[in-house]
């Protein structure tokens, strides 16, 4: 069971890091898209500068909170049946170190969520990968040792 569980869990990784790559771009583009349209050179008596429309680049990095965040919370719970399932010593070390990232990336989300104007998602992209690298690298390992222990 723990062999599928993590077969399945590092697919999603792959597809977690095609997610990442493309809210980046999407939440890039249009912020700055948004910067392009600040400025208004048709109002001759004005400054000539709209205000920041927040608006594409909040409601994508919200979106990409939600879509990161079922991820973490599917790290959770496989480093969960990894504690209960197998038995090594190694595994219950990467375990509890995973959920303890996750943990750490759970609250990182939380604050991208609860406040995406104050923090958007391509600002937090780099923690992202090196998150889904680490998580990649403990999936592997978790592999292993499912396929050499009778999980």
């Amino acid at each position: 069971m723990m062999r599928v569980f993590y077969l399945i869990a590092i697919t999603l990784t792959i597809g977690f890091f095609v997610a990442d790559f493309y809210y980046a771009e999407e939440v890039s583009h249009a912020r700055y898209s948004s910067y392009d349209g600040m400025y208004n050179s048709s109002d001759p008596y004005g400054s000539g500068y709209n205000s920041y429309d927040y608006s594409k680049d909040v409601d994508l990095t919200v979106e990409a909170g939600f879509v990161t965040m079922g991820f973490f919370l599917m790290c959770v719970v496989l480093y969960i049946l990894s504690l209960v399932k197998i038995k090594t010593t190694t595994m219950k070390v990467f375990s509890i170190i995973g959920l303890s990232l996750t943990g750490i990336m759970i609250l990182w989300d939380g604050v991208m969520i609860a406040s995406p104007s104050g923090i958007s998602f391509n600002e937090v992209v780099p923690g992202w990968i090196f998150f889904g690298v680490a998580m990649i690298a403990f999936m592997i390992i978790g592999t292993i040792h499912a396929f050499k222990k009778k999980a």
